[in-house]
């Protein structure tokens, strides 16, 4: 039986053409796959040409990636009894459906399988659609292999967990189990793509930003799994769950040396939720890349607790390769952060580690959020004025992002029980796709944007004033020398208006 992983084109904006890593989902399942001994393959629309194929939409939407035309092609050449489809956002839905409609378009007898963290959320999304056959919920590693293995033996699905599927005119959802030993997981099949055509795209400067870094064959790793806390705007334990598991020190040391012997990696992104839960553990990485003579650089692009990154451990980061750090803040108002955000983290913690970090020289960011349901003007201009402070006094920069009221998160029930959700398009998500935003008595959309873009342009006049002071702050913004079209959208971008 012959199994097809598809990564489908993604929908991007004129203002934020990124594309953030690689497949790692279809890529561990297709491990998983191969070690069972099935035949497996993976087109990746992102990387399966040596440019990066774009095509404009319309004047703010752009196709990224392999055209739908050439997605059929490689499904009607390569004649797969299975494909299973990528959907890494919620705002990529349509483009996935796509992918399973020209699968059947091909042969009715495809049976296709989604999977991603908005399948977990809300497969009946994708089963109300008779071009899907499964969902695949939660981790897909052993589930997408089992329900191979039914296909094949011609066997129930009933009892494979993380399975949801249509029975006689009824949704079959069962529940959802994770995997314990992350260690059993080999590797990502990287073979099975082109590796030199993603770092190609690294060096065009159209990967995520990172800071602090010359070098351009970049990957990402996830290491660990599941996250104890509570955030309300984060829908993790719909997929990965609430427990906190993790490789060993030894298997990501060893994962850390594979990609650098076989793929001459330069740059790991560790884009765990919950990188340094385990101290113990994230001090022997560091050991280890330093033991066995890996010379790389590493960031953290999806961010660590600042209550966890104490000044002795930052330096040993620093000696290991770490070029840059993010951290998660949410907002600059403690009693949001205790009251509303969950976020049980005391704001006096990260001045401490912006502070340690200027000390030490690693670049950091910190990530906020605007627009809580519960927020008023004055909580979103403390986040702000905090956030320049960082600025101001530490070099820290900061990511302002508008609240996004994702699916399965506790911040999507209380707006849509207070009444707070509405249409439109927030310029915080990716893909730009036209959705759902939270607007309240306090503010409404147009003002989260005019305050964010008032704070992007007082930090541009703060950044200049700085670099004429210490000129050698400018060299953490390497990447923007790179590509300066890159620069200019990003300049237009944070000086708009609304």
């Amino acid at each position: 039986m012959r199994i097809l992983l598809i990564n489908p084109p993604l929908t991007g904006t004129a203002s934020n053409l990124t594309v953030l890593g690689l497949p790692l989902g279809i890529l561990y399942i297709a491990a998983v796959l191969e070690k069972k001994g099935k035949v497996v393959e993976v087109f990746d629309s992102i990387t399966c040409e040596p440019k990066l194929e774009t095509k404009r939409i319309d004047n703010e939407k752009i196709h990224i990636g392999a055209s739908w035309k050439r997605l059929e092609d490689e499904i009607r050449n390569k004649k797969p009894d299975i494909v299973g489809i990528s959907n890494q956002f919620s705002s990529q839905v349509d483009n996935a459906i796509r992918a399973a409609e020209i699968t059947k378009k091909i042969d009715a007898r495809i049976i296709t399988v989604v999977g991603g963290p908005h399948a977990s959320c809300m497969p009946q999304d994708f089963l109300k659609k008779e071009s899907i056959d499964f969902v695949v919920r939660g981790e897909g590693e052993y589930p997408f292999a089992e329900l191979v293995n039914a296909i094949e033996k011609n066997k129930s699905f009933e009892k494979i967990n993380n399975i949801a599927f249509k029975k006689e005119g009824k949704n079959i959802i069962n529940p959802i189990s994770q995997i314990d030993n992350l260690d059993e997981l080999p590797f990502p099949t990287y073979h099975l793509l082109s590796m030199e055509n993603y770092f190609g795209i690294i060096k065009e400067g159209l990967g995520r930003v990172t800071l602090a870094t010359k070098h351009t064959r970049q990957i990402s790793l996830i290491t660990s799994r599941g996250c104890p806390y509570n955030c309300i705007f984060c829908s993790i334990h719909q997929h990965m769950g609430r427990k906190w598991r993790a490789n060993s020190a030894e298997y990501v040391v060893r994962h850390i040396k594979y990609v650098v012997d076989n793929y001459a990696v330069n740059h790991i992104s560790f884009e765990d939720d919950n990188l340094i839960v385990d101290k113990e553990r994230f001090e022997k990485i560091l050991d280890g890349i330093r033991k066995n003579n890996i010379n790389i650089t590493w960031d953290t692009p999806n961010g660590i607790r600042a209550d966890r990154a104490d000044f002795e451990l930052l330096k040993r980061m620093k000696r290991s390769g770490c070029s840059s750090i993010k951290i998660g803040v949410e907002s600059g108002d403690q009693h949001i952060l205790n009251s509303i955000v969950g976020k049980n983290l005391e704001l006096k913690k990260v001045v401490e580690t912006a502070s340690a970090c200027k000390q030490l020289n690693i670049p950091v960011t910190a990530f906020f959020i605007i627009g809580f349901p519960g927020e008023s003007k004055k909580s979103i201009k403390r986040t702000l004025d905090f956030a320049y402070t960082l600025k101001k006094k530490y070099y820290a920069d900061s990511v302002i992002t508008i609240a996004i009221p994702l699916i399965g998160t506790k911040m999507y029930d209380i707006s849509k029980e207070k009444n707070y959700l509405v249409g439109g398009r927030n310029p915080s998500e990716f893909g730009g796709k036209d959705g759902l935003v939270i607007e309240t008595e306090n503010f409404n959309l147009d003002y989260l944007k005019r305050e964010r873009n008032r704070f992007y342009k007082r930090v541009i006049l703060l950044q200049i004033l700085q670099t004429i002071k210490k000129p050698s702050t400018l060299l953490r913004y390497r990447w923007l020398l790179r590509n300066p079209k890159n620069f200019m959208n990003i300049l237009s971008y944070l000086t708009k208006t609304k």
